[in-house]
């Protein structure tokens, strides 16, 4: 079975998919889209970055499977691109990871770690107030796995958790879920807003003007999902008119963030370069060996895609 790795990691992977001494497999590790160019014709599976095995599709005749290496993949479920092959995704890695990512900086704001640093930078001794997490509210806004594991760290430090989602019913680690048209009644509850939605023509911009406007004005906006959600002009009129008290922001519409972008003048947003959540390859690589043991056994994969739901 052929199988290609592309990714600019893939030097990392290949001897990862080579220590599960699977019989049969004849991997090509390809670092850029134009060297898999050469191979992709005949491989039956591809494990990759969304964004460049995207670009190879049209030209993978043998292809019936590919494997992503990130949570996210927008990028080949767009309009137009093939679709007639198995899709698997990633989950149970990024979770813990971004759980740590969005209390790490929950933490960081509420226990004003960032004045207390320019305080010891000053050479200043002065105690400053602070509040604790415990029974503020935190708003998660998609309840996908990674979505349940940072209800479940908020829940952990006592906040109350609350969530939004497209289809109605309950979730592990959530005290209320909200769906449908009650966006703006989430919002209005929310101490703390978390998106972690993915990519699709329903999700995006859902976050605009209406949904700022129904935030607490001492409300924090994070983004830790995909930028596309984000209407950033309404955001950025939003923190100006002090209808949110800040954002942390991981991702945008455009990445990386052009360095004319008002977002890097303002004092009440963190910008950190999407890396809430790296695509660590020893834990990719154990979910794609798995998957083609079940694949050649005729087995049901994990983390199946639906193209149209984009998840």
């Amino acid at each position: 079975m052929n199988v290609l790795i592309l990714a600019r990691d893939a030097h990392v992977y290949k001897p990862l998919v080579e220590a599960a001494n699977i019989p049969g497999l004849a991997i090509h590790a390809c670092d850029e889209v134009a060297k898999a160019q050469a191979v992709v014709a005949e491989c039956e599976v591809i494990l990759g970055q969304p964004d460049m095995v995207a670009q190879v599709l049209s030209s993978a005749k043998s292809l019936s499977w590919v494997q992503t290496t990130f949570a996210g993949v927008d990028a080949l479920c767009r309009k137009g691109l093939r679709r007639d092959y198995l899709l698997t995704g990633v989950k149970g890695i990024f979770g813990p990871l971004m759980s740590e990512y969005v209390f790490g900086y929950i933490l960081a704001l509420e226990r004003r770690m960032f004045a207390v640093r320019a305080n010891q930078q000053g050479k200043v001794w002065a105690p400053l107030s602070y509040r604790s997490v415990r029974g503020l509210t935190l708003g998660v806004c998609g309840l996908g796995s990674i979505g349940e594991h940072v209800a479940r760290t908020g829940r952990h430090f006592g906040m109350r958790v609350i969530g939004y989602r497209r289809s109605s019913g309950s979730c592990d680690g959530v005290d209320q879920v909200f769906s449908g048209d009650t966006l703006g009644s989430f919002l209005g509850e929310c101490d703390y807003v978390v998106g972690v939605l993915p990519a699709t023509d329903s999700t995006r911009h859902l976050f605009n003007a209406d949904a700022f406007a129904a935030m607490k004005p001492s409300a924090v906006f994070m983004n830790v999902g995909r930028g596309s959600t984000v209407c950033e002009k309404d955001l950025l009129d939003a923190l100006d008119r002090q209808e949110i008290s800040g954002a942390v922001l991981d991702v945008f519409e455009e990445e990386p963030l052009g360095s004319g972008s008002p977002f890097w003048e303002l004092e009440n947003v963190i910008i950190t370069p999407h890396i809430s959540a790296f695509s660590f390859p020893e834990e990719i690589a154990g979910i794609f060996c798995r998957n083609v043991v079940a694949y050649r056994e005729g087995r049901a994969l994990d983390y199946p895609v639906c193209f149209e739901q984009g998840y």
